[in-house]
C-alpha cells in the first residue's frame, strides 16, 4: 500500500485520500458542512463563502452569499411550493435553544431545552451516564451526541466519557431503545460513519476502531490500526518515517490535529489549515486481517462502497481456500454466503440488468445469452452527510426531548437483505438484534428514507453463479488436476447450495463434474449421477458425456440418450452419423421430420459402406422426403457413382 502518515506499506484500515478539498481564504471563521445542499461553508465577518463539494471537488473560487449573525429564537418548518417557486410556513416555535444537532439527510433534530410539539414527538428517553464521584452529576454535551444512519435504521449515539464507551439507542415510534454499548478504550474520541461501519477514532492514540452492528456480538471488526493519508507525493514520504508529529506538513496539517473537527458521518474538517477530508475503508487490508472465510465474505456482502473491489475480493477468497484445499464444510460455508446473497437481490427483483440476464441464463438452460452481459452499478458518487456542529454553542443539560419529521413511507425499515422489520399493520417480524421485546411487539422503528432501496447493496456486490464458474471453478480446474476428488466434493456442495437457495447452476458445473469424474475413473458414478438428475441434463452435458464416451461406450450412449431425451433431434442424427449408424439415422429422421440435416452427410456414410443397397435407399429417401432434392448438384454426383457401383 503506498502509505501517508506511516512508512510505506503501513497497514490501515481506513484512511482519508490524498488531496483533500483546500481552503486558501483569509479572515474565515472556521469551516462548517451544509448537508441539505452539499456545500463546504466558509463564514466571514459579513458574508459566507461555500463551495459545492458533490459530486466532486470545485476547482474554481466559491460562491458568496450575505448573512446576518444571531442566536436561535425559533424554529420554522417551511414547504416549498414548486409551482410558484416559493415557500410556505407550516409551523413555527419560539423558544431559546441552547444546542442542536441537525441532519438532512434524514430530517432529524436533537435539540437540547427544546419544546417538544409539531409533526411527530418522539418520546423522552434517558441517558445512560457514569459518575465519576458520587457528589458530581454528569454533563452531557453536544460533542457527545450524534446521530447516524447505519443498515438503513436511525441511530443516536452518546459517548459516555466516564465510562469510555459508546451507547447506541434506535429510534422507533413509540419507544427509543438503547441497542448496544461499544467499548472507546479512551476518554478522547470522534466518531464516523462509513459505509454502515461505525469508526471510533481514538485521538490521542491516533487508531480508529471498526464496528458493525449489523452483528451480535458488537466485537471490534478487527485490531485498531492508525489512520493513513494516502496518495501523498513521494517526496514526503522521508518525513512520514521519523515519527515526528508534524510529519503531517506534507499535506499541510496533522493527523487528527487540535483542529480536526469530524463531521458525520464520513467527513474531517481541518478548520487550522483549511482542509477537508473524506474517510475510506480500505476493504482488502480488512478482508486480508481474518482467515475467517465465510465470516469475510459476509462482512464484504454487507458493503457497497466499492462494488467492483468488493466482487473481486470475494471471488479470490474463494478461489484461496479452494486452491488451499479447505475443508469441504468451510468452502461450503463460503458458497453458501455469495449465494444466498445473490439469491435475495433476486427475490426482491434486483436492478434490470442482473434481472434480465438471470432470465435468459434460466431460459437457456443456464447457459449466458450470447451477447448478454451484467453490467456492474457504478458506485454512488454523491456522498451523503449528516450534522455539523457549531463548536462555539454551549454545553446543555440532560434533558431533552425529540421531535422528527418523517418521510410518509417511515412506517417499515428494510433491513441488510431487504427484508423488512416490520409488517403493513406495523408488528415486528425480524430483526437481526436481540432487544426488540423491551420496545414491545408494535413498535415501529423509524426509516431514514435513504439506505437500502431495493437492489441497491446486492445490485453492485452480489455473485452469479455464472460468475462463480468464469472467475473461480475455471480458473482452478488446471490446478487441480491432481486432485479431482476434492474439486468433485466442493462442485457437490456448490450445487447443493444452489439448489438450496433456488438458483439454477449453469451447464458448466455439470460438464466439469462429469470431466473430473471420468478423469478419475468413476464412470459408475456419473451414470448414477445422470440416472439420478444429480448431473442436470443439458445439451452442453451430453456432448461432453458423447466425448468422454470414446473411452467408454455407456458414457456416449448417456450422451446421446440424452440428446433425444430433450428433443434435440438434429443433434441426435447428427451424432447417429457419426457413429456410422446413417440407416438409423434416417429413420428417426422421417419419424421426427428432422430436415436441417445436409443430405450430403449420409450419402457420404452410405458411400464409405461401399454398399449400392445403402446408397439407393438413401437417394429415394431424399427424393421422396424431400422433393427439391433432383434438382440438386449432390442428386446428380450420388446417382452418377450409384450408376458405377452397379
Amino acid at each position: 500500500m503506498q502509505g501517508g502518515l506511516g512508512t510505506p506499506g503501513a497497514l490501515s484500515h481506513a484512511y482519508v485520500q490524498h488531496p483533500p478539498l483546500r481552503c486558501d481564504i483569509p479572515d474565515i471563521r472556521g469551516l462548517f458542512y451544509d448537508d441539505a445542499n452539499k456545500f463546504l461553508i466558509a463564514p466571514t465577518a459579513d458574508q459566507i463563502l461555500y463551495w459545492k463539494i458533490v459530486p466532486s471537488a470545485p476547482a474554481g473560487p466559491p460562491n458568496s452569499d450575505p448573512v446576518n449573525q444571531g442566536p436561535v429564537f425559533g424554529l420554522d418548518l417551511l414547504a416549498y411550493e414548486a409551482q410558484s417557486n416559493a415557500l410556505r410556513m407550516v409551523d413555527s416555535k419560539k423558544f431559546n435553544v441552547s444546542w442542536y444537532l441537525y441532519t438532512h439527510e434524514i430530517l432529524y433534530l436533537i435539540s437540547c431545552q427544546f419544546s417538544a410539539g409539531g409533526i411527530v414527538k418522539l418520546p423522552k428517553f434517558e441517558m445512560l451516564m457514569s459518575k465519576s464521584e458520587a457528589n458530581n452529576k454528569p454533563v452531557l454535551a453536544v460533542d457527545d451526541v450524534h446521530i447516524v444512519t447505519v443498515y438503513g435504521r436511525i441511530y443516536c449515539v452518546q459517548f459516555d466519557r466516564i465510562n469510555m464507551s459508546l451507547n447506541l439507542y434506535r429510534f422507533y415510534r413509540d419507544a427509543v431503545v438503547q441497542q448496544c454499548t461499544l467499548p472507546t478504550y479512551s476518554s478522547r474520541i470522534a466518531v464516523s460513519a462509513v459505509d454502515n461501519i461505525v469508526m471510533v477514532h481514538q485521538i490521542d492514540a491516533k487508531v480508529v476502531i471498526l464496528y458493525d452492528v449489523f452483528l451480535d456480538s458488537y466485537a471490534p471488526v478487527s485490531a485498531p490500526l492508525p489512520l493513513l493519508v494516502r496518495g501523498l507525493p513521494s517526496n514526503s514520504r522521508q518525513a512520514t518515517q521519523t515519527g515526528d508529529s508534524q510529519s503531517g506538513s506534507a499535506y499541510g496539517g496533522t493527523i487528527y490535529g487540535e483542529g480536526w473537527n469530524f463531521l458525520v458521518p464520513d467527513l474531517i474538517c481541518d478548520t487550522e489549515n483549511g482542509l477537508l477530508w473524506k474517510l475510506h475503508l480500505d476493504l482488502e487490508a480488512i478482508a486480508a486481517s481474518s482467515s475467517d472465510a465465510p465470516s469475510n465474505l459476509e462482512f464484504l456482502q454487507r458493503r457497497k462502497c466499492d462494488p467492483s473491489m468488493v466482487k473481486t475480493l470475494c471471488l479470490a477468497i474463494i478461489r484461496t481456500i479452494i486452491l488451499e484445499r479447505r475443508p469441504v464444510t468451510t468452502v461450503s460455508k463460503a458458497i453458501d454466503v455469495v449465494l444466498n446473497s445473490y439469491s435475495r437481490l433476486m427475490k426482491m427483483g434486483g436492478p434490470a440488468g442482473v434481472r434480465r440476464t438471470h432470465e435468459q441464463i434460466q431460459q437457456s438452460g443456464g447457459q449466458p445469452v450470447e451477447g448478454s452481459h451484467v453490467v456492474p452499478q457504478e458506485p454512488n458518487t454523491a456522498t451523503t452527510f449528516n450534522p455539523v456542529v457549531n463548536p462555539d454553542q454551549e454545553s446543555g443539560v440532560a434533558s431533552r426531548s425529540l421531535m422528527s419529521n418523517t418521510p410518509s413511507d417511515s412506517d417499515e425499515i428494510t433491513n441488510e437483505s431487504g427484508e423488512t422489520s416490520e409488517t403493513r399493520s406495523g408488528h415486528q417480524t425480524s430483526d437481526p438484534f436481540n432487544k426488540r421485546q423491551a420496545v414491545g411487539e408494535v413498535s415501529r422503528p423509524l426509516s431514514s428514507g435513504i439506505s437500502m432501496q431495493p437492489g441497491q447493496h446486492s445490485a453492485s456486490v452480489a455473485i452469479s453463479p455464472a460468475e462463480m464458474f468464469q472467475s473461480v471453478f475455471a480458473l482452478v480446474e488446471d490446478e487441480m488436476m491432481g486432485d479431482p476428488g476434492y474439486l468433485i466434493a466442493v462442485i457437490m456442495e456448490f450445487l447443493r447450495s444452489a439448489s438450496k437457495a433456488g438458483l439454477k447452476a449453469p451447464p458448466n458445473f455439470y460438464v466439469m463434474m462429469a470431466t473430473l469424474l471420468a478423469r478419475s475413473n468413476r464412470y459408475a458414478e456419473i451414470a448414477l449421477f445422470v440416472s439420478n438428475k444429480i448431473l442436470e441434463p443439458s445439451k452442453e452435458l451430453a456432448v461432453q458425456l458423447m466425448g468422454l464416451g470414446q473411452q467408454h461406450l455407456l458414457t456416449r450412449k448417456l450422451g446421446m440418450d440424452m440428446l433425444r431425451e430433450r428433443g434435440l433431434h438434429h443433434d441426435y442424427v447428427t451424432a447417429l452419423l457419426q457413429d456410422g449408424y446413417f440407416l438409423e439415422a434416417l429413420r428417426y429422421a422421417r419419424k421426427y421430420k428432422v430436415i436441417t440435416v445436409h443430405p450430403a452427410l449420409f450419402l457420404e456414410k452410405a458411400v464409405e459402406k461401399n454398399s449400392a443397397q445403402s446408397l439407393a435407399a438413401v437417394l429415394s429417401f431424399f427424393c421422396e422426403f424431400t422433393p427439391s432434392f433432383k434438382t440438386t448438384s449432390d442428386f446428380g454426383r450420388y446417382r452418377h457413382i450409384l450408376s458405377e457401383m452397379v
